[in-house]
């Protein structure tokens, strides 16, 4: 008896390679069911310029030649392909992966394929499947969707699909069927054991899935988790919705067996890695115990290169001065958003203070280490006055990278409730990038002023203060002074060296 064929889709929205942790674990669960599974992933055709390249043409990353590192497709290629492969492989199964700007790829897709028969009978995950389910439920071609942690229901389903069983009654799955939509509620999260326990299938992924830039230079790099889940509930995030809906069902965040972390990060190295970039929303949150066996370890067995992103209010010198010990080259990020206490505290939930944000860059600064704070821009309500604040703060706390998101009131973000409430949004706009124009409404500042300032921010934040009369003349019109606006640039990363 031939094979049931599943045909894994990742529709990424970059022009770059990504190993998806959600394809590698379907497939692995997958194949030990016997199922023939395929992969397609949109990643390698030239779509808009991405997050990344934007963020070299301001200065805020190194430019790097991603055309010697791998071919990118041309866009219109997509849908034929996409079809092509529907059309040869005849996939029974169609599973998709899909965050808010990913789903939209996703729908485009489908839809350029709806003429192909037989269609597979498709399954949805990710984000936003479990934040807006009533959303992607109506899509025609959509036959079941997945809530939240989806590896036990994945396997359930796939058994049941086999053996041509009912799968109406499994929990974490919305099921259209003759009589509507059964809609379970979700299981218990998975323990630590079970979240860990499936070894990813990395059979789809190569050379330019692992090529990442940094400092200017292309690296083969790894992620590896060491835990899953954030503690905080920051209103432009997330995951605050996922708590609501796995609220009673078990522990949010979760701490990798030591043991099983051990033999993911050999599995990644023994793929060429040569930098390992950890994937934990706040790596200082795992238990000081957890991090010391960690740094211990790491530092004797692995030694690359390492990658962390943490809070500031999680910085102490205790923990800096045990990866700093380490002796490998190390990046501690953190998430700052703003200079304000006004936006952190009544807008971002966040409750963090300017002395602790600037006591972390000090502590990381001590120690040598390389430091990288996010900002974000076009916050509800947010002065002109109060995105200068932020300007001044990262002047004050010299990281050597800052990077300007702007914002983007997702759905499933406690913010975009607010958005809606107020009238800065419609609530049915297109999810955009990090670094497109604001699409808020009613502001202080406009979408156009938002943007500008996004582009200007490194200038504005690594230039001497009397530049700024020339920044300003970029900021205001940058396609009559983009020559003016290079040569800034260029100027920074001199005075950077």
């Amino acid at each position: 008896m031939a094979k049931l064929k599943i045909l894994l889709l990742f529709p990424n929205t970059g022009n770059e390679g990504v190993m998806p942790l959600a394809i590698g674990i379907l497939s692995s669960i997958a194949k030990l069911i016997r199922y023939e599974v395929k992969y397609f992933e949109a990643s390698f055709y030239k779509k808009r310029v991405s997050a990344g390249e934007e963020r070299e043409r301001t200065g805020e990353f190194k430019f790097i030649n991603r055309e010697k590192v791998f071919e990118l497709l041309p866009y219109k290629r997509l849908q034929d392909d996409f079809n092509k492969t529907l059309i040869n492989y005849k996939p029974d199964i169609l599973a998709v992966t899909a965050n808010s700007l990913e789903y939209e790829l996703f729908c485009e897709l489908i839809e350029g394929a709806r003429l192909i028969k037989p269609k597979p009978f498709i399954i949805v995950g990710g984000v936003h499947a479990t934040i807006v389910p009533d959303d992607v439920i109506k899509n025609p071609y959509v036959d079941v969707l997945c809530i939240g942690e989806g590896e036990k229901a994945w396997k359930e389903f796939l058994i049941k699909f086999k053996t041509g069983q009912d799968s109406s009654t499994i929990k974490n799955l919305w099921v259209k069927n003759h009589y509507g939509i059964k809609k379970n509620p979700p299981r218990p999260l998975l323990s630590e054991k079970e979240l860990w326990g499936t070894p990813m299938d990395l059979s789809y992924f190569d050379e330019r899935h692992f090529m990442k830039p940094y400092d200017g230079k292309m690296y083969r790099r790894g992620q590896v988790e060491l835990s899953r889940g954030c503690p905080y509930n920051c209103s432009y995030c997330v995951n605050s919705t996922f708590k609501d809906i796995y609220k009673g069902l078990g522990k949010f965040f979760r701490v990798r067996p030591f043991d099983n972390l051990q033999k993911g990060v050999k599995r990644i190295i023994q793929l060429g890695c040569n930098m390992l970039q950890l994937q934990d929303e706040c790596f200082f949150n795992i238990p000081y115990h957890i991090l010391e066996k960690f740094c211990k370890w790491y530092c004797k067995e692995i030694k690359l290169p390492l990658l962390l992103q943490t809070r500031p209010e999680s910085v102490t010198e205790e923990k800096v001065k045990l990866v700093a010990d380490m002796g490998v080259p190390i990046q501690i990020s953190c998430g700052i958003e703003s200079g304000s206490e006004r936006i952190l505290r009544d807008i971002c939930n966040r409750h963090t203070t300017l002395g602790q944000i600037k006591n972390a860059f000090k502590i990381i600064k001590k120690y040598k280490l390389r430091s990288n704070a996010y900002t974000m821009i076009g916050f509800p309500t947010e002065t002109r006055e109060e995105v200068f604040k932020t300007i001044f703060l990262i002047r004050e706390i010299n990281p050597d990278v800052s990077i300007m998101s702007v914002f983007f009131p997702f759905e499933g973000v406690p913010l975009r409730k607010i958005c809606i409430e107020n009238g800065y949004i419609f609530s049915n706009e297109k999810a955009r990038t990090y670094t497109d124009a604001s699409i808020l409404k009613k502001q202080p500042m406009s979408g156009e002023e938002i943007e500008n300032l996004r582009r200007t921010y490194r200038l504005y934040t690594t230039l001497p203060e009397e530049y700024f009369s020339k920044i300003e003349l970029c900021e205001k019109d940058y396609k009559q002074h983009k020559v003016l606006f290079d040569e800034l640039v260029a100027l920074s990363w001199r005075l950077r060296q």
